[in-house]
């Protein structure tokens, strides 16, 4: 049987990297979905290209996080779920507080916060993807 080395623990200054980067990625999201939903991207067929295009977007941002804060490749769960995290406890606040940050209009607010969602979703998603995988054998 082969033994495999305990990881590192994470240190609390990589954790608020994280949580920055959360932060950070929420607020560029917030920009680009009022920018959308002005533009009447947020309904039918233009929300489901936006939607689509997360995937690609979000790829880079949850491949290489671990890597900007200094976390092996092992670690990439963990830090799309920190910066995932970030966004849904921002998320749940503002829709639920002052949903005005998102749209003036209650509707294009709910669709703004429900693709952020979406790309949280996505985040995770790519996180448990492109986490790499100890085979047991």
């Amino acid at each position: 049987m082969h033994e495999h080395p305990l990881p590192r623990p994470v240190s609390p200054a990589q954790v608020i990297a994280l949580i920055g980067i959360g932060m950070f990625l929420w607020f560029l999201g917030v920009l680009f979905l009022r920018w959308a939903s002005a533009g009447g991207w947020m309904a039918g067929t233009p929300q489901m290209i936006i939607y689509a295009l997360v995937i690609p977007v979000t790829w880079p941002l949850v491949r290489f996080a671990p890597q900007v804060v200094r976390l092996p490749a092992t670690e990439t769960l963990f830090a799309a779920s920190v910066m995932s995290m970030t966004a849904l406890l921002i998320d749940g606040i503002i829709i639920g507080y002052t949903p005005i940050v998102y749209a003036t209009d209650p509707a294009l607010a709910r669709a703004c916060a429900g693709g952020l969602l979406w790309a949280v979703g996505v985040a995770m998603a790519l996180g448990l993807a492109l986490q790499p995988r100890r085979w047991l054998g």
